[in-house]
């Protein structure tokens, strides 16, 4: 596990609901994990990811410039637990190679991702 330098486990964030994004980033971030983002875009992610690895992630399965999947699948070939949040059940058809991985469906309590990421992070079903 690859940790920021001062010791907390390093969460990429990808949601483009502005709200949602800052609520959640909170909410990781009082749960002692630092956070990667949030980014808006899939374009801006990959372009971090360029030069970094997180420890695990929360990936919008759709943001404004279209759907996560490059992401997913660099983080897959990377072994980097991840989970989806997404909004929209169809949203499933966009990353249907995932659909093993836990999804949660917006909306939840940010504590409810909180939990989710700590159950990947140390490899809970």
């Amino acid at each position: 596990m690859t940790k920021q330098a001062h010791g907390k486990p390093l969460i990429l964030l990808l949601e483009d609901e502005a709200l949602i994004a800052l609520d959640l980033q909170d909410e990781l971030q009082d749960a002692g994990y630092g956070v990667a983002g949030p980014f808006p875009t899939c374009s801006a992610a990959l372009e971090w990811l360029r030069t970094e690895t997180p420890d695990s992630a929360i990936l919008d399965a759709a943001l404004k410039d279209g759907p996560c999947r490059e992401i997913a699948l660099e983080l897959s070939r990377r072994e980097v637990p991840f989970l989806i949040y997404s909004g929209h059940h169809e949203d499933r058809e966009l990353l249907a190679e995932f659909h093993h991985l836990t999804w949660i469906e917006k909306p939840v309590p940010s504590a409810v991702l909180v939990q989710a990421c700590q159950q990947i992070l140390v490899g809970c079903p």
